[in-house]
């Protein structure tokens, strides 16, 4: 049966009543950088007592119930942002989740045909801009479940070699097959990222923006 998202989980009651309320933008945009920079770590002053969002309560909301519901917060956050970086994330993590072997499928395909095809290979060293490593999907699957489970303790720099190696993989999958993402409207994972043209592409050229961004510390 198809997992279905959820409203926001109370992480607090003060934090519930902001988030039901749900009418003011500025509101909803501070809610959703408070649960990602949380979730995160690393940044100072994100632990005071009277904030009704904190990390060892994301953490602890999250390892409880998963991070589904805190992902909804980060839905509509720009690109380039924190949370829109998450958000992001989550939604690759969810496609390799749920559909293991059409995603397995396609990342087989741009092996065979890179070992096989000069041509292919020379594709797709070109579309990641340099020869490097395409992470397998059950690899970058572990990796996005470490972070989405609040892994990173230290700093959002951390974060800036996976937000590489998510883009590299996308554009392999879209260097081996129709640049496609989801298709179909009524798909859950349904969302303005995953089904604009060449979604995979976009995506990848986002999470490459937030990389560039998280390893000079401007990720926020």
């Amino acid at each position: 049966m198809a997992r279905q998202f959820h409203r926001p989980a109370r992480l607090d009651p003060e934090a519930a009543e902001q988030i039901e309320g749900g009418a003011d933008t500025a509101v909803a945009s501070e809610l959703a950088h408070r649960a990602a920079q949380a979730l995160i770590g690393g940044f100072p002053g994100a632990d005071t007592e009277d904030d009704p969002i904190t990390r060892s309560g994301v953490v602890a909301a999250v390892a409880t119930n998963g991070v589904d519901d805190i992902a909804e917060l980060w839905a509509d956050s720009p690109a380039t942002t924190l949370p829109g970086t998450l958000w992001r994330l989550f939604l690759v993590r969810e496609w390799i989740r749920r559909d293991p072997e059409l995603v397995a499928r396609r990342y087989a395909t741009v092996v065979d045909l890179t070992e096989a095809d000069d041509a292919a290979t020379a594709r797709l060293e070109a579309a990641l801009g340099e020869a490097r490593a395409v992470p397998a999907p059950t690899e970058l699957r572990e990796r996005l479940d470490v972070v989405l489970a609040g892994g990173v303790e230290d700093s959002v720099t951390e974060i800036a070699p996976l937000l590489t190696a998510t883009a590299d993989f996308l554009r392999a999958l879209a260097a081996g097959s129709d640049p496609v993402w989801i298709e179909d409207d009524a798909d859950e994972l349904a969302d303005h990222v995953t089904r604009r043209d060449s979604a995979l592409l976009a995506t990848a050229d986002e999470l490459t923006d937030s990389a560039r961004r998280a390893a000079a510390g401007l990720l926020d």
